[in-house]
């Protein structure tokens, strides 16, 4: 798969993600068996922005004919999708979650590897 695609598929994963987390945050998290105070719902909304920031740079990574640009653009995504993962973990070890939250190891996990391959182990393709 090409950085390009990689951006592509991400984008609208961030970009689904952001809407839900910052118009229904409440309903969002209900179908992973987490209610929300007035606190989460803030911290929720905050972090729709910043996956629909995330969304952006995405976008216009895709279409960078700069490969410095991209390589730095997938580094940073790895660190957030590592961070995404051992939360996401943890918080299904801990059984907090239901079961639903399994998808988002899975997700954080694939796109990790993904943004890891570009940003370490073939820098030169990105």
């Amino acid at each position: 798969m090409s950085l390009r695609r990689l951006f592509t598929i991400n984008v609208v994963l961030a970009a689904f993600f952001g809407v839900t987390c910052t118009l229904v945050p409440r309903q969002l998290c209900a179908g992973y068996g987490l209610p929300l105070d007035v606190a989460g719902v803030w911290t929720t909304r905050l972090l729709g922005g910043s996956l629909l920031g995330f969304a952006t740079l995405m976008w216009f990574g895709s279409r960078s004919a700069s490969p410095e640009t991209r390589r730095a653009i997938a580094s940073a995504l790895l660190i957030q999708d590592c961070v995404g993962l051992l939360a996401s973990l943890a918080i299904q070890l801990e059984g907090q979650m239901a079961l639903i939250g399994w998808s988002n190891v899975i997700l954080y996990g694939l796109l990790a590897t993904g943004y890891g391959y570009y940003a370490v182990v073939a820098p030169g393709r990105a």
